[in-house]
């Protein structure tokens, strides 16, 4: 059963409210609207009850903010901010099942407890199909795979020797016939003595007959599972497919959060192949959580995030690596959006935008100065926390938030007409999952599901058909992680588990391949954070 958000230890998320709610009604541990407030005894410094207890328990019996003497015995109850926030109006846990109320803080238990949204045993009946199109496509062991194909080879190799059987049988006709022509020769001859002889013959040449009928059949049915045979074995991804191109492209990672009490907003890490290990390059001058990156003309780009709109770069043509403040910037604070680069435009896609809530635009981020957003398209519904990626001339757009519930749409974006058309959806609605670019498949790895579960399931969507294929799941369950291909290789950093704790972890898989295996941890851990991969020309470390 789906866990109830009104039963979660600590503070609200911000997108359940009706309106934002101001910055000093967060509680400065979880950074969610609080619950239940309590604050220090002499600076009046606000933390959520769970937020504060789970850090008197675990660390010294100090404030995290003043530092002065605290235990849970000395908090206090700040009356005339719990009036003001009961008063906030708040969506129902039932959102996502389609309840569209907003009640206030001090009514949503009474709300929930009586909403007919909340059915969980029942499912009508027009539901029972959709229900039965998420079902999860279980891995197929590659190894398995390669006994099957061994198999279907032995019954290959015992087909031929029949098909060689059937052509010595039709020689042995074409004998037959030629003797059966000698035969008629000496009936016509003698045909009175020979009329029994003659109707035996005719009972041999019609036995013959219905064997070659036979013999041609078998013949036919070889032939279309030799095709088929042909078409699995084109479709079976190959265990060596490359693993013979080792990748040596060196990956960076920049920004994230790491939690309360880490500061990675502005660290900077790169990953080397040929050292196996990450190393610390200059920082960013600015936090950049839920950010956005892409590399444009030897140009890294830092796009966003954690209420900003600030733009940094990082020239890659210059060593040591330093960042700089792009002049430009945003029109607008932006975050959890993606940006994508086709052919020379830069294309910036939903998010959300502080002081309008999440955007349904598609814009062309024109980097002069200053920075203009042209409107392009809009989407049928507000987005974020999705994914975006360039195939071919079209762009894909994954999954998300669009303000009310996750979704498992998806969208097909043409930059040359400037529309969207809807494609087939995903097998489960997911957010803040991490994505990449494989031929003409999207691999969508983790996330974070509509029951708020955590994933570890990795799967490719087709992009001219929708349909999806699993592969092996992932070592750790991951949502906000990153994510680049680097030749035939997948390398997945960071990100949050089930338990909710922040990941310094790194695991890669090749694709052909059957299981993940982890790379060195990161230096810090962190989620949301952006990663690409650096051109091969030159060292970064």
């Amino acid at each position: 059963m789906a866990r109830c958000p009104t039963e979660e230890k600590y503070g609200y998320e911000d997108c359940r409210f009706e309106k934002d709610v101001d910055e000093n009604f967060h509680c400065s541990i979880c950074y969610n609207v609080l619950k239940e407030p309590r604050t220090c005894r002499n600076n009046d410094h606000i933390f959520c009850l769970a937020c504060i207890t789970q850090h008197l328990k675990v660390n010294s019996q100090t404030c995290p903010e003043c530092n002065e003497h605290l235990s849970v015995h000395t908090l206090r109850r700040p009356r005339v901010l719990n009036n003001y926030l009961s008063k906030l109006k708040i969506n129902c846990d039932h959102a996502s099942r389609g309840c569209p109320q907003f009640t206030c803080l001090e009514n949503l238990k009474t709300h929930v407890a009586n909403c007919g949204y909340a059915k969980c045993a029942i499912v009508n009946k027009q539901d029972k199909f959709e229900v039965c199109g998420y079902r999860k496509v279980k891995c197929s062991d590659f190894g398995q795979m390669q006994e099957d194909v061994g198999i279907l080879k032995g019954n290959l190799m015992e087909l031929n020797g029949k098909v060689e059987q059937a052509v010595k049988g039709i020689k042995k006709l074409g004998e037959k016939v030629e003797a059966m022509k000698e035969i008629n020769e000496k009936v016509e001859a003698a045909s009175g003595e020979m009329k029994k002889e003659i109707g035996e013959v005719k009972r041999e040449v019609k036995d013959m007959k219905n064997n070659f009928s036979k013999v041609n059949k078998d013949v036919d049915e070889v032939k279309v599972m030799m095709i088929q045979m042909l078409e699995l074995l084109n479709k079976l991804p190959s265990s060596t497919e490359g693993m013979l191109n080792t990748p040596r492209e060196d990956i960076l990672i920049a920004g994230g959060y790491g939690g309360p009490w880490s500061e990675p907003g502005q660290s900077t890490e790169v990953y080397s192949w040929e050292k196996n290990g990450w190393f610390e390059v200059s920082p960013m001058n600015d936090d950049h959580e839920g950010a956005s990156s892409f590399i444009y003309k030897d140009q890294f780009f830092v796009v966003g995030g954690a209420d900003s709109k600030a733009i940094e770069t990082l020239n890659l043509d210059e060593l040591p690596l330093k960042w700089t403040k792009f002049l430009g910037e945003l029109p607008y604070p932006c975050d959890d959006h993606q940006i994508v680069v086709y052919q020379q435009s830069v294309i910036h896609i939903g998010g959300f935008r502080y002081g309008k809530r999440w955007s349904n635009v598609i814009s062309e981020l024109q980097l002069t100065l200053p920075c203009v957003m042209k409107e392009l398209c809009q989407m049928p519904q507000p987005r974020g926390h999705h994914s975006a990626e360039v195939l071919e001339d079209k762009v894909l757009i994954l999954g998300g938030f669009n303000s009310v519930k996750i979704t498992n749409s998806v969208l097909e974006f043409d930059p040359k007409r400037n529309e969207c058309k809807e494609m087939p959806k995903l097998p489960s609605a997911l957010r803040r999952m991490a994505t990449v670019g494989w031929r003409d498949e999207v691999v969508v790895l983790g996330g974070r599901d509509k029951d708020d579960q955590i994933l570890n399931d990795v799967f490719m969507y087709n992009s001219k058909t929708g349909k999806t294929t699993a592969l092996p799941s992932m070592l750790e369950k991951r949502d906000g992680c990153c994510a680049v291909i680097t030749g035939n290789t997948i390398v997945v950093m960071g990100g949050r588990n089930e338990k909710r704790q922040y990941l310094s972890s790194v695991e890669c898989f090749t694709m052909g391949g059957s299981t993940w295996e982890y790379l060195p941890a990161m230096n810090n851990a962190r989620s949301r954070a952006v990663a690409e991969v650096l051109p091969s020309a030159r060292k970064y470390v």
